[in-house]
């Protein structure tokens, strides 16, 4: 199989200036999107409501979380002062049915995407993807800064920002809570396994399937967690991994070749038929 070989666009590690994403402001970012407008961070903070400064407050901070998040694309150049977010297929889906990111779905999913190797933000996709093995999934704040300095070559300076506080705040993405810390120990948790958020599993993982393997029938899970890390970034041990396997599997998003080993995947349905549907069982 070949894999594409593709440059990464992920955020840098300072892209969020302390700022938590607030779901009000996500929300208002994506109904910026949806309506097809350009602008500067001041004409999208006076349009959306979202804080602004003396130069820009937080517009760009949340326009850069829902690009990381997958929740929106820019159509012009990124660094171009004039800025034309649109929805994707994700975020037109979340617009429609979960505007204000409450179900823990959403949050699961635009949490993983934040995490991505390509377009998701340098810190998470360190901490979740390349760090699960050094970091484990309890750890003290302490190991966790000096993880990221040895990352960035810093001497000195706080580089996890609003990487925990985000996961605690009913603000932002407390419902998911994917990491919540006590006495200084900070521990991560797995998504859930439920048939209920089978096809937003399914979306993300068919998602990663076409961006790395466009031209591919055929790809063995070991092959797409290198690239995509769609077992890693979820942190799911081999028996659950298996049971949300088996999940999307039923609904025939994927089809899995159990008598190789390592296992192949095939793709079942397109991903932009499945985005539409993530919402389909939740109770």
């Amino acid at each position: 199989m070949t894999e594409v070989k593709l440059e990464n666009a992920r955020l840098p590690r300072n892209f969020h200036k302390t700022f938590i994403p607030e779901r009000q402001y996500i929300h208002a970012m994506l109904q910026f999107a949806s309506t097809g407008k350009n602008g500067d961070y001041q004409y999208i903070a006076l349009k959306t409501g979202i804080p602004t400064g003396a130069s820009s407050g937080k517009a760009p901070a949340i326009l850069d979380y829902c690009r990381g998040m997958g929740l929106v694309t820019l159509t012009n150049q990124a660094r171009s002062a004039v800025k034309s977010p649109r929805l994707t297929p994700f975020g037109r889906v979340v617009l429609l049915e979960d505007p204000y990111l409450k179900e823990e779905v959403t949050q699961w999913i635009a949490h993983l995407n934040l995490c991505g190797p390509l377009t998701g933000a340098d810190v998470w996709y360190h901490v979740f993807f390349q760090g699960t093995q050094t970091l484990g999934n309890s750890f003290r704040r302490a190991n966790l800064e000096a993880y990221l300095r040895n990352v960035y070559c810093a001497q000195n300076g706080k580089l996890i920002g609003p990487l925990v506080r985000m996961y605690e705040d009913p603000s932002s993405f407390a419902s998911c809570g994917v990491l919540n810390e006590s006495s200084n120990i900070i521990k991560r948790i797995s998504p859930p396994v439920s048939d209920e958020y089978a096809w937003g599993y399914g979306a993300w993982i068919v998602d990663g399937i076409n961006t790395f393997f466009p031209s591919v029938d055929q790809i063995t899970v070991t092959e797409l967690d290198r690239c995509a890390g769609w077992r890693t970034t979820p942190g799911w041990p081999i028996d659950e991994f298996q049971q949300v396997l088996g999940l999307i599997e039923r609904k025939e998003i994927i089809r899995v070749d159990r008598h190789m080993n390592p296992w192949i995947l095939q793709r079942g349905k397109k991903a932009q038929d499945l985005w539409a549907r993530v919402y389909d069982d939740l109770l």
